[in-house]
């Protein structure tokens, strides 16, 4: 027979035993919420000294390209030889690629690009919309319903090309979507333009639309821009950009892209760059008639 005595000592034991682990998930949460508060704390700390250091990194672009302006740029010296050989390349035209500045809180890796690297969409002609498609692995069967159906996109009226499509298509009725019939004012508006599927515009098959999934195709939109003016910058654009431009052979742009690195072949160093279209042209042995598809310096708008 167990006594009354046994049972109290039991209950109190069971509950010293419920009491301990009560009090012990209590402090394992209690820990774990310091430990989350302290994570999010931190995390917190460094989205904003990143967001600090990618606004100082703007504001000194900005100053940056307003010191090249000045005549005496290239004698700023008291921010070192680096800051002084940056300066005077803006001042020539060249841009400023992975400039590199230490500060207390971190580095900014800082690029400055005129936006005419790249193509301006607006100012494409045909022959340049062959071009770039055909550069990207578009058929050339989609070349022409492509380029028609941009041109309806951004021309002023809605007549309908020849194989282009304008508001009364089904692909727009479909989508209750007007037709803009004015210039491209962003990238990202190219996507609803009739068969400028995601595949055409950054990278994959030709599934969609075109029911081609054994094509694949490279994208446009990492090659063009929608600012800037039509001229492209010999000084920064890139060989894809290059390539882009219609009548121009690939060993003609390698020959631009070792040109313009100067004489010693190393690109930020105070030799790059050209002086003139007319010494960049004759680098590539191209015609002085393409002086208009090209610039130099061009700092107007900025990337």
């Amino acid at each position: 027979m167990i006594g009354s005595g046994s049972k109290k000592q039991g209950s109190a034991l069971l509950l010293a035993l419920v009491t301990i682990v009560v009090l012990s998930a209590l402090m394992v949460s209690f820990i774990f919420r310091l430990h989350l508060e302290s994570e999010l704390a931190s995390q917190k700390r460094f989205g904003f000294k990143a967001s600090s250091l990618a606004k100082g990194g703007q504001e000194y672009a900005k100053w940056m390209l307003v010191q090249s302006l000045k005549s005496d740029a290239s004698e700023t010296t008291e921010l070192g030889e680096a800051h002084a050989l940056a300066l005077e390349l803006l001042s020539s035209g060249v841009p400023l690629n992975n400039y590199s500045i230490k500060t207390e809180g971190g580095r900014i890796d800082l690029s400055i690009l005129p936006e005419n690297s790249w193509r301006n969409v607006n100012f494409l002609s045909d022959a340049d919309w062959e071009q770039l498609l055909e550069n990207n692995g578009v058929p050339s069967e989609h070349h022409a319903g492509l380029i028609a159906q941009f041109r309806d996109w951004t021309d002023a009226n809605d007549q309908s090309l020849l194989l282009g499509a304008e508001e009364e298509d089904d692909f727009y009725q479909q989508r209750n979507l007007p037709v803009k019939n004015a210039p491209v004012t962003a990238l990202e508006e190219i996507q609803f333009i009739k068969g400028f599927t995601p595949a055409i515009c950054f990278g994959g098959t030709l599934e969609e639309h075109y029911n081609q999934p054994e094509i694949e195709v490279t994208g446009i939109l990492p090659l063009l821009t929608v600012f800037g003016k039509e001229g492209v910058s010999l000084q920064s654009a890139s060989k894809e950009v290059l390539m882009s431009l219609s009548g121009i052979r690939e060993e003609q742009v390698d020959s631009l892209l070792e040109a313009r690195m100067g004489i010693d072949g190393i690109p930020g160093t105070e030799d790059d760059g050209f002086q003139s279209l007319d010494q960049a042209l004759a680098s590539a042995n191209l015609p002085r008639d393409l002086n208009n598809a090209f610039t130099l310096s061009d700092f107007s708008t900025v990337r």
